[in-house]
């Protein structure tokens, strides 16, 4: 029987990399839009819709969004006006013999500032900051582990995590929103965004229920009450059901929800008043699968009628560990800002990356949190932007030599409180996701060199016994005769455990018939 080979692909991270790019946005206002008096806020939102390899370059393609919040020039009013625009941006990959490459790549915008040209014209300039991870497959060449009688294995089982398979979808979803009797009534919605919880994922066999809590924040004029403001502020519950083939309980699964639009409309309650913010708005789910793989391999062999050489193969196999996940919390006091604010209409942050690092007392995460508190001033109402900067330590369980460990971080709630001198004191509430990846090594037989055919055996019937030695087994002991292990295994039945290690040395031991 010829011998014959198996292709193994194993997953390897092949590059990683965070690059910058400038945007450059020069914008005229619309022509429904008031003119502008003095810009107050202005935000970029960067969404990724294209990743690709081509020609040994990666290459992300994606829009960013551009919110700009200004104060018009009749009476001050409010109002808020948006941009698109395109970009792209490419990094060359190192030479690599892996297989099926496949790139994941996010954004994140990291500076913004915006320069009034003219009552129509803005120019906004924008930092990105770019980090791309390339998967592929090692092609790793193994021995078909067949059952025929006149070659036999010594078998074992190696796993791993497999590549990473990325499923992605929209979700559209439309609520009307009521007000509480605290609240004023609408007059005009000047602008709103919406805050996502970090997800919980609950997972079945093909389908994954995905949970999460929206907070709607809506930026509203009172009615009959030009220029004075006030934010509404209300939590959805959201559920998602997602099907895919790949989904399955004991698989290594993240989630990620990121709002894609979302427009708010006022509407008349029961009664006929404006108490009501409709809020439409998609979310887009990206699910990251890594599906468990396991091999029979052959840990040694032999032919009958061969004389055969095994060649091992040592390899590296990818293990990715359970998500840990906790919660913390980070507290600030600003300094007093001028000009004084008089009351908080809305407080915001965004994480801007974080570092991570395995100490002796688990896993390190340093970052920085973009904080943005909006005020009504004396002087009108004003956008106050700080860094910060935040430090946990996480305890836990660290596997040993750890590959990698990333800290996801989340802001999922933003508390600000403002003190009579015009200082605030802000306190985050984060959850991070700790991931761990190690690899071990193993080896099997790869190929067989030096091959040569033995002289027939003689076909007259013969007994066969052997005495062991302390180091034999049953494998040693068929490989050495040339014999069926489960033949000698069958005619020896006290002889040997599950395992193939020998009960009693003392006895001979029946290797042929």
């Amino acid at each position: 029987m010829p011998i014959t080979t198996n292709e193994i692909l194993i997953p390897r991270k092949i590059f990683s990399s965070r690059v910058d790019k400038d945007l450059e946005l020069d914008a005229t206002i619309p022509e429904f839009s008031p003119d502008v008096s003095r810009i107050v806020k202005v935000d970029c939102t960067p969404f990724t819709e294209s990743v690709n390899i081509q020609d040994g370059k990666a290459t992300l393609k994606g829009k960013a969004v551009y919110d700009i919040l200004y104060e018009t020039d009749y009476k001050r009013r409010l109002r808020c006006c948006n941009f698109t625009q395109e970009f792209s941006q490419t990094v060359s990959l190192p030479k690599s013999n892996a297989v099926n490459l496949q790139a994941f790549a996010e954004s994140e915008c990291e500076r913004i500032s915006c320069k009034l040209l003219s009552p129509r014209r803005v120019s906004v300039k924008v930092g990105l900051a770019t980090s791309f991870d390339i998967e592929g497959e090692a092609s790793v060449k193994a021995i078909a582990v067949t059952d025929d009688k006149s070659t036999f294995f010594r078998k074992k089982t190696i796993g791993f995590d497999g590549k990473t398979i990325k499923h992605e979808s929209v979700y559209k979803f439309s609520e009307s929103l009521a007000l509480t009797q605290s609240e004023k009534a609408i007059g005009e919605i000047i602008c709103g965004r919406i805050d996502l919880r970090t997800p919980a994922l609950t997972l079945s066999p093909g389908r994954a229920e995905i949970k999460t809590v929206a907070t709607v924040h809506a930026l509203c004029e009172e009615e009959n009450a030009e220029g004075k403001y006030f934010t509404s502020i209300k939590s959805l519950p959201l559920s998602i059901d997602c099907s895919n083939e790949a989904i399955g309980e004991h698989k290594q699964i993240s989630a990620r929800l990121i709002p894609t639009e979302c427009s708010f409309t006022p509407e008349l309650d029961q009664y006929g008043e404006s108490r009501v913010i409709k809020s439409d708005f998609s979310l887009g789910l990206c699910l990251n699968i890594n599906e468990q793989f396991a091999h029979t391999v052959a840990d040694d062999m032999f032919e009958k009628s061969f004389d055969s050489t095994p060649v091992r193969a040592t390899v590296s196999l990818p293990h990715a560990h359970p998500k840990a996940e906790s919660s913390f919390s980070t507290e600030v006091k600003l300094p007093p800002m001028s000009p004084k604010p008089e009351t908080l209409l809305d407080a915001s942050a965004r994480s801007l990356g974080t570092a991570s690092l395995v100490t002796d007392d688990g896993v390190k995460a340093n970052g920085t949190f973009a904080v943005t508190l909006l005020c009504e001033t004396a002087e009108g109402v004003q956008s106050f932007d700080y860094p910060l900067p935040f430090e946990k330590v996480f305890n836990g369980d660290i596997p040993k030599d750890p590959t990698s460990v990333t800290a996801e971080i989340t802001p999922d709630e933003v508390i600000a409180t403002l003190h009579s001198d015009g200082s605030a004191t802000v306190r985050i509430i984060a959850t991070a996701r700790i991931c761990v990846c190690t690899e071990s090594e193993d080896s099997f037989v790869a190929e067989v060199t030096k091959r040569t055919a033995r002289g027939e055996e003689s076909d007259e019937p013969m007994l066969v016994y052997c005495f062991p030695t302390e180091d034999e087994d049953l494998w040693s002991i068929a490989k050495l005769y040339r014999a069926d292990p489960e033949s000698i295994k069958t005619a020896n039945p006290a002889h040997f455990d599950e395992s193939g290690a020998l009960f009693d040395r003392s006895k001979p031991i029946l290797v042929k018939t």
